[in-house]
């Protein structure tokens, strides 16, 4: 097959970032930031009582988050509120972050949950938010795998 014209398939195939292309995401603040399951399922869990009674993913999921601050020196998580097909996080980055970025290799869970790994980073200064996201995903997901639980973003 051949394509006339590759351009009509860029709004159909793939989304825009919602990221600002001229900001560094490794400057110091607070930065909200929202992650939706695959298709909106509540895989963290259902509401209760008007209280979300956490599933086992859902418990990963939230372990794994606290976690972060414990792997990232440089970043606090100041609050977040767990869903049960979605999650809001407020992560404050408290001093500038230099390109290469030094990280503990894994810190010790409650509960049994596996610890997600994070090793010495080498990335671009301004990806250092969306590095933490990305491994934070990764290690959500292949936890609740492992615990054949099936799980996706």
């Amino acid at each position: 097959m051949v394509v006339d014209n590759p351009s009509r398939f860029i709004e159909k195939y793939t989304t825009k970032s919602p990221r600002l292309s001229n900001w560094n995401y490794s400057t110091p603040g607070i930065y909200f930031v929202t992650i939706c399951t695959l298709n909106h399922n509540n895989f963290f869990g259902k509401i209760g009582n008007d209280k979300i009674i956490l599933s086992y993913c859902g418990q990963i999921a939230q372990q794994c988050l606290l976690d972060i601050p414990k792997h990232f020196l440089q970043i606090d998580l100041d609050n977040f509120v767990i869903m049960p097909n979605h999650l809001h996080i407020l992560f404050r980055i408290k001093t500038p972050i230099s390109k290469s970025v030094e990280t503990r290799d894994r810190a010790s869970l409650q509960k049994g949950y596996q610890s997600f790994h994070f090793h010495r980073l080498a990335i671009k200064s301004n990806q250092i938010l969306p590095k933490i996201i990305n491994q934070y995903k990764s290690s959500v997901k292949r936890i609740c795998n492992q615990q054949h639980l099936f799980f996706s973003w």
